[in-house]
């Protein structure tokens, strides 16, 4: 069922969440990062052009679906009190959350490992975090303070989930929280 006509394919809604669904199956059995978009378009029966013409990249189709899994941005709105501004100690127990959720937690460290070698994804994700992250911290907090909890929450998880350094692997769920928090205020 491979498509290589040119121009606006039929049925894109339908192969656009075939592909995502596809992601997530993959992004679950923990080998996302090593698939290619063809071996992900044959999967589901569709043209390997429709990874490129619905996410712009493999890296794209990534990104969507580790966003759909544990988006960030959501994280930042649930962070948010009742008057809209950002609770800095819900923000780093909803990120604790995600990243400590026994079903998605390793598969993310698993697939930031792997992300991290590969310098398009890497850009790709980076993309995603500056305006999914960034840019509302920035909005939220001014761009100084905004960089120092960018590089507390990226430095923390990476320390605590993607190395696995001691030093943050050895704290409770509660004493990590307590310390993100105190890292980002």
């Amino acid at each position: 069922m491979v498509n290589n006509r040119r121009g606006r394919p039929s049925g894109a809604p339908i192969a656009r969440r075939l592909l995502l669904d596809a992601a997530h199956r993959h992004f679950d059995a923990g080998d996302l990062a090593s698939i290619s978009s063809r071996d992900l378009a044959t999967e589901v029966g569709v043209s390997h052009t429709l990874v490129n013409y619905h996410f712009g990249s493999r890296n794209g189709l990534i990104a969507a679906a580790i966003a759909l899994r544990a988006a960030p941005h959501d994280v930042i709105a649930l962070s948010r009190d009742d008057d809209g501004r950002l609770d800095l100690e819900r923000l780093a127990h909803g990120v604790l959350a995600v990243w400590e959720h026994p079903e998605h937690g390793a598969r993310l460290a698993d697939l930031a490992r792997r992300l991290v070698s590969d310098s398009g994804a890497s850009e790709t994700i980076g993309d995603y975090l500056q305006s999914s992250v960034f840019d509302p911290l920035v909005d939220e907090a001014g761009r100084a303070h905004a960089r120092r909890m960018a590089t507390a929450l990226i430095g923390f998880l990476f320390g605590r989930y993607v190395i696995a350094l001691p030093i943050f692997t050895r704290l409770s769920t509660e004493e990590a929280g307590r310390l993100l928090f105190s890292m980002l205020r």
